[in-house]
């Protein structure tokens, strides 16, 4: 009796899942295959919850050729919020528990299965996904039906081969690098409003917490991997906490750490700015642009190389266009691109890519993604991704 109501209850949850696939095959249908991804350099995803006449969300997604010239899907339904890359493949990971896609071909997509046990209803929306030395590493919220703490768990290979789900983490997770066998990852505290710099020991499965002097708590806005030392980059986290003596000792300090993967041995200093708006690496050293225009140089053991002044250029410029709101940053050797969505609804664009030289920052190419409907489109969320030809 109890194996029969199992097998019957097996029955149920699988034709459920059936379902819900069917549900997402009107935008997941493979279509005819027309060659690999070797002739475009960007996929970039712009999802909006509020389209203006449409009974529900949409994320337009655009794959981007060396001239410019553009392949759109729109994706009714579905709400991508990370791109990624591995191999030949182009995944969209969506927020919360809709459906992923993966893009087999500029012109092939198909539902993405999440992977999980099939026992298993708990949700693991995606918060980020980077490259791992065996593959993606996963950051995932867990979302169970508990409040007032948010989780998160980490899905990686193992030096065995093997997918892992790591520990939870009372933490929602930001960011993550792998070197080493660790997964340097940062993190944000809601009970207790504040961040948290932390790696996952593969070996261990476990999480352990750095320890920082950072007298301004940075909330770690960028994340390096430069000259084999983890980098981090970040501005003052203004806690709910904090009495108006506390914000004030914070004001206009930007924290920078460096620290060895190996001894785990930190560097820490202090640059008085207002804000950082982004940082990228550049050959062994990396940078840094403030918000009063300057860019900063620094080694791997944080020491200054050069500072120039930024005022008038085009990069800053793009930072300080109130049409524009900057929304992704990404970087190669030998550029840095960025991505900017018009401030308000637009009725003619949904985005502007603008390639830099990552030596100059003079600008090497600028590419405007058009509005492809006769309608009004709010960005609620982007990402870019460059794709990699392997």
């Amino acid at each position: 009796m109890k194996s029969k109501m199992i097998r019957n209850l097996f029955l149920i949850f699988a034709g459920i899942s059936v379902l819900l696939l069917g549900s997402c095959s009107g935008n997941s249908i493979p279509k005819k295959s027309s060659g690999d991804f070797s002739q475009y350099e960007y996929a970039v995803s712009f999802y909006s919850y509020r389209p203006k006449g449409k009974g529900d969300i949409l994320t337009k997604l655009f794959f981007i050729d060396k001239k410019g010239e553009q392949k759109e899907y729109s994706l009714k339904g579905y709400n991508v919020g990370t791109l990624f890359q591995e191999g030949n493949e182009i995944y969209a990971y969506s927020f919360g528990a809709r459906p992923h896609l993966v893009f087999k071909s500029p012109s092939t997509y198909s539902v993405y299965p999440s992977q999980f046990s099939f026992m298993d209803f708990t949700n693991y929306p995606v918060r980020f996904v980077s490259k791992g030395q065996k593959g993606s590493i996963e950051g995932l919220s867990v979302e169970d039906g508990r409040v007032g703490v948010l989780r998160s768990r980490i899905r990686y290979t193992n030096s065995k081969n093997k997918q892992v789900l790591s520990p939870e983490v009372n933490l929602s997770l930001g960011k993550g690098i792998e070197v080493n066998s660790k997964i340097f990852v940062t993190g944000f505290d809601l009970v207790d409003d504040d961040m948290s710099f932390l790696y996952l020991d593969e070996e261990k499965n476990e999480f352990e917490f750095i320890e920082l002097q950072d007298p301004s708590q940075s909330d770690f806005q960028e994340l390096l991997l430069v000259d084999g030392k983890v980098i981090t980059i970040g501005n003052p986290h203004f806690s709910r906490f904090d009495d108006e003596e506390k914000r004030e000792e914070k004001k206009n300090k930007v924290s920078l750490t460096s620290i060895d993967p190996t001894s785990l041995e930190v560097k820490e200093e202090i640059f008085e700015a207002e804000r950082v708006l982004t940082a990228y690496p550049i050959k062994n050293h990396f940078r840094f642009v403030t918000s009063d225009h300057r860019l900063l140089e620094y080694t791997s053991d944080l020491r200054l190389i050069s500072e120039k002044d930024l005022s008038d250029t085009d990069f800053v410029n793009l930072y300080s266009d109130t049409s524009l709101t900057v929304q992704e940053v990404r970087y190669t050797n030998d550029k840095v691109v960025v991505l900017a969505t018009p401030a308000k609804a637009s009725t003619k664009e949904v985005g502007i890519i603008v390639e830099f030289d990552a030596e100059t920052l003079e600008v090497k190419k600028r590419i405007t993604i058009p509005l492809s409907e006769k309608t009004e489109w709010k960005t609620d969320s982007t990402d870019l991704l460059l794709i990699d030809h392997p």
